[in-house]
């Protein structure tokens, strides 16, 4: 068997994209990131890859981060797929992972585009075997806990009324993307902890804004309000402060989710003592075949691998790869409606979620049984 062709829809979703753009925080002298940043909108498309074999067997994934029009984004991952995989047995994924990771220096080939092609290859070999993903990973269970992510909000009733919704849905945890600034996360951390309850399983993400100072200073404050992790505290490149913050702290930190190093960076991060809990993501850390380094990696030196949530077809890939994990706690549900959390115009089966746990897809492959009158009739263009 050998893959024949890529053929990459772009489809139309929903509404407008707000437009990012770096912003200067209110009071301090730094920049982020910041949807509401910018006035206008964008439009609002996505990519979804198919890898056919000339079996007639199809291996599906899509592309979460496609701001703007699709279009340039699917040319160059077009140019790169076809180079790299047609006419290449999609079985010998190892071998498949190794020539993209290298590609990433020769032919531009970004890690996430590679993440795209590994998990629509995990989808063939399921259909191929006629079993779930995580059978064939080494399956664990086939239910996973979950937790609910918030935005970041401009008013901290906001936070509290959201995780009140997350915790009357029954889910086993609730984390703040509050990047306010130290002093203004600290309060919206503690009006959280009032109003959810004390035991109620808590997290804080600022997303990599504070410095160490302040990191100290947040942290501490939620070691009082017994919040379970911090992460992603300090910038991801900055080992020594990180490992000095794990020294320093009492509560653990999580880090190593926005680096494109994968395995290799987390052995790094873990032999010098800068994390207390990995987070992998099978985009950033090259599919699901990176994603499981990642977490075998985390294992051999006794740590948390904690999952970050794309979608749609990515939360498939998670739920199968973090059901052959022993070393992940949680399911993590990202910036969605804690009422349908997994809903895709696209697929017609989305991932179940029953009293807080994500039940793991049963179905061949990835197990995703996609609306293909939907996704014709949204589909502007198929390259």
């Amino acid at each position: 068997m050998l893959i024949k062709e890529v053929k990459i829809h772009l489809v139309q979703l929903d509404g407008k994209r707000p437009q990012r753009e770096m912003f200067v925080i209110p009071g301090q002298d730094r920049v982020q990131f910041d949807r509401r940043a910018k006035p206008g909108e964008e439009p609002n498309q996505t990519c979804f890859i198919r890898l056919i074999t000339d079996a007639g067997i199809e291996g599906w994934s899509d592309a979460f981060y496609t701001f703007g029009p699709a279009r340039p984004f699917a040319e160059t991952w077009l140019d790169a797929f076809r180079g790299e995989l047609v006419g290449v047995d999609p079985l010998d994924r190892e071998f498949i992972f190794q020539k993209l990771w290298f590609a990433n220096r020769f032919n531009w080939l970004h890690p996430w585009m590679m993440s795209y092609a590994d998990v629509a290859l995990w989808d063939i070999a399921g259909k191929c075997a006629r079993l779930p993903v995580y059978k064939l990973l080494g399956g664990f269970r086939d239910r996973i806990p979950a937790y609910v992510s918030s935005g970041n909000y401009p008013e901290l009733e906001q936070f509290v009324e959201f995780g009140l919704r997350v915790k009357e849905g029954g889910y086993r945890g609730y984390k703040l993307h509050s990047r306010l600034g130290p002093v203004r996360d600290i309060q919206v951390a503690t009006a959280v902890r009032e109003a959810l309850g004390d035991g109620f399983t808590l997290m804080h993400d600022p997303v990599q804004i504070y410095t160490y100072p302040e990191a100290v200073k947040v942290g501490r404050a939620l070691e009082e309000l017994e919040y379970k992790w911090l992460e992603e505290p300090l910038q991801e490149h900055d080992i020594g402060m990180l490992k000095k913050l794990c020294e320093t702290l009492d509560i653990p930190i999580a880090a190593s989710e926005w680096v494109f190093g994968g395995a290799h960076h987390v052995a790094t991060l873990l032999s010098q003592g800068a994390a207390d809990i990995v987070r992998g993501d099978a985009i950033v850390s090259g599919g699901i075949t990176g994603l499981m380094k990642v977490a075998h990696v985390a294992e051999a030196f006794g740590v948390q691998c904690e999952v970050h949530e794309r979608g749609p077809a990515f939360c498939f890939a998670h739920a199968h790869a973090i059901a052959a994990m022993a070393n992940c706690e949680y399911f993590e549900l990202n910036g969605v409606d804690p009422a349908a959390p997994t809903a895709s115009v696209l697929v017609g089966n989305p991932v179940a979620v029953e009293d807080g746990h994500i039940l793991v897809p049963q179905g061949d492959g990835l197990g995703i049984e996609l609306d293909w009158d939907e996704l014709e009739r949204r589909t502007v263009e198929v390259l």
